[in-house]
């Protein structure tokens, strides 16, 4: 057996896919060309539509410029009639003396555009004088306006500051008025402890005083009694007598010069001669 070439194999299965896939496209085209033809009565209807549609706007057209043609004529006659009515007939007198008057026509173009100038001029200048004085009321509106709200921004400026004096003032007096009463009542606070404070005071004192008298008190009663149950010696001081000698004498120790003085109520421990002392016996 002979062996085939793969290439050739292969390039001859590709032909025929191609041949296929064209075919299949050929005869859907064909179809449709033939479904999207239109019948030929229905092109004929078109057709004819056409046709007398156009003859339709012809006659429309010419219409219209029928009646142009006419109605053009007439339009200006009348536009003429009334011109030359406008042009003015003019007022002539017959006579001097008379006063009858008889209208003629007069062709009056110039006199007329005359009058039209000087009319419109007057207009003009009445127009002019008019948005003049429109203008000036205008401008004293907005200047009356203007100074109207100047005036009430001034006055309501005014009226802002006399208030925030007026409340800063009322805020000054109700401090002060606060301050006034934080010092009323710290100086009565004050006042009240330094009475407090005085009253102790006085009553410590009277205490002290009523414990020193009866202090005083018991030791005079103590003393009283104490000078009840002892008994004395009197002894009068010799020549080249010391205090010292005299305790040394009676108490054999230096503490009888206090005894000594106490009972005799010294202030030093001088003594003079023929001076009588109370020994107190132990």
């Amino acid at each position: 057996m002979t062996r085939e070439d793969p290439y050739r194999v292969q390039a001859d299965r590709q032909k025929q896919r191609i041949t296929r896939v064209e075919k299949q496209e050929v005869i859907p085209t064909e179809k449709k060309e033939k479904e999207e033809l239109p019948p030929r009565r229905s092109v004929h209807h078109k057709q004819k539509k056409k046709k007398k549609k156009k003859k339709n706007q012809k006659s429309t057209a010419i219409t219209v410029l029928a009646f142009s043609f006419i109605a053009l004529p007439v339009i200006l006659l009348g536009i003429h009639e009334i011109m030359t009515r406008h042009t003015g007939d003019a007022i002539v007198p017959v006579s001097g003396s008379s006063t009858q008057f008889e209208q003629i026509g007069v062709e009056q173009k110039e006199k007329k555009s005359a009058t039209v100038e000087d009319k419109e001029k007057t207009d003009d200048s009445a127009e002019n004088s008019s948005k003049q004085a429109a203008d000036t009321e205008e401008q004293k509106s907005t200047d009356k306006e203007q100074k109207a709200a100047e005036e009430a921004k001034q006055k309501a400026k005014a009226e802002a500051e006399k208030e925030a004096e007026q409340k800063a003032k009322a805020e000054a007096e109700k401090e002060a008025e606060q301050k006034a009463k934080e010092e009323a009542e710290k100086e009565a606070e004050q006042k009240a402890k330094a009475e407090a404070e005085k009253k102790a005071a006085a009553e410590a004192e009277k205490k002290a005083q009523a414990e020193a008298e009866r202090k005083a008190a018991a030791e005079a009663e103590k003393k009283a009694q104490a000078e009840a149950e002892t008994t004395y010696i009197y002894h009068t001081v010799a020549a080249n007598e010391t205090l010292y000698r005299i305790a040394m004498n009676y108490y054999n120790s230096k503490s009888g010069v206090d005894i000594i003085k106490q009972a005799n109520q010294l202030a030093s421990d001088n003594v003079m001669v023929g001076q009588v002392l109370k020994i107190p016996q132990q």
